[in-house]
């Protein structure tokens, strides 16, 4: 099986797994207990602090551990009032934040214009280094300016951005950021939220003194040790990453040598080296999708947060794209373990699911569609 949707999850790193047993395992204990076992323990969280911090260019004092990338985003957001936020965004900021979206340009990135326009009346602004479906990466200091200057404070959300590109978090006027550990080859239900130094806030989970009064709740130990290693793992691999582009590119070229058509979404912007977004003209996602699972390659229709919904992307949609060019866009996201074998292996599967759906459709009956 290739798997191929790394932006929905990653599969866990082996060292990462490593990391983590002990602490699933002989200790165990409470990292609040004021025996010396319980002090071991905070030592180590402390460790994966700093491991995180690195990864982003932060302090590791402004790094507080959350159950994922969602309640970090909830917890930014519910410092403002109003947040101004982008239409492109992931459902966790669109679902939360109270106030406009605001338009993106054919490339997927924002509109500056716009968004400079619309920032009066927004205490708070919210955008994603990088989209989570098209990889497409906005122009973050343009966008942090202008709400400094307009006097709102700044929450990024670096989910799928951390550990793919450069990130150092104090050259940009950014009071708050939200991270994941397992877009990063880490365990699921751990993600942190950073907090410049001096920026004013208020916890979401309120309790006991847990993470020094900033989120209370018993801290997920083992998720902890596992986001510091995967985080230290991804800042070694950070050449590995800048180079998945050409095996990106390799497979366009295969498919494009083969005489197909391939259109790609958001390629007019800057993108994430891992991610492609593309169609095939007259040719539906999900006849493709439906196909290529049994054939051996894993992919995405969407975000994975919204695969339950048999509803368009809102990110193509918001990018310009009609509804049948949205219907035929399929996400592919490799990782750091993807092969030049293995994208040879996955474009084969590609060409042949495309070819057997080719072969039931014609200009008579029209392309096949998959109904629920």
């Amino acid at each position: 099986m290739i798997y191929w949707d790394n932006n929905a999850t990653t599969p866990l790193a082996p060292e990462v797994l490593e990391a983590m047993l002990p602490y699933l395992r002989e200790n165990y204990f409470n990292p609040s207990a004021a025996y010396t076992a319980g002090k071991n323990i905070r030592k180590a969280i402390d460790t994966a602090r700093e491991q995180v911090a690195a990864l982003v260019g932060a302090d590791a004092s402004e790094i507080i551990f959350t159950s994922g990338g969602t309640e970090a985003s909830n917890t930014a957001l519910a410092q403002f009032k109003r947040v101004l936020t982008l239409a492109t965004e992931h459902p966790a900021t669109l679902r939360t934040a109270r106030g406009e979206a605001a338009p993106v340009l054919a490339n997927g990135q924002a509109d500056l214009p716009e968004w400079r326009e619309l920032l009066p009346g927004h205490d708070g602004v919210s955008f994603a280094w990088a989209n989570h479906e098209t990889g497409v990466i906005q122009p973050v200091r343009s966008l942090a300016n202008a709400a400094q200057e307009a006097g709102a404070r700044v929450h990024v959300d670096l989910v799928q951005a951390a550990g793919k590109c450069p990130i150092s978090l104090h050259d940009y006027p950014i009071d708050f950021a939200s991270l994941s550990a397992h877009k990063l080859h880490g365990p699921k239900g751990i993600g942190a939220l950073y907090v410049r130094t001096g920026t004013a806030w208020q916890p979401y989970l309120t309790g006991g003194a847990q993470e020094d009064y900033r989120r209370a709740g018993t801290e997920n130990v083992a998720g902890i040790i596992g986001f510091g290693k995967a985080a230290g793992l991804a800042l070694q691999a950070r050449e590995t990453y800048a180079a998945l582009h050409t095996l990106r590119e390799r497979f366009v070229t295969t498919l494009s040598a083969s005489g197909i058509e391939v259109c790609i979404n958001g390629s007019a912007a800057p993108r994430l080296p891992h991610v492609l977004n593309m169609r095939v003209p007259g040719v539906s996602a999900e006849s493709l999708f439906l196909l290529l699972e049994p054939m051996g390659l894993l992919c995405s229709t969407g975000s994975a947060c919204t695969s339950a919904e048999p509803h368009p992307s809102h990110v193509l949609l918001a990018m310009g794209l009609p509804d049948k060019q949205v219907r035929e866009s399929l996400r592919f996201s490799l990782s750091r373990y993807t092969t030049p074998q293995e994208v040879d292996a996955a474009a084969a599967i590609f060409i042949k699911a495309l070819n057997k759906v080719r072969s039931v459709q014609s200009s008579i009956t029209g392309p096949v569609m998959v109904y629920r």
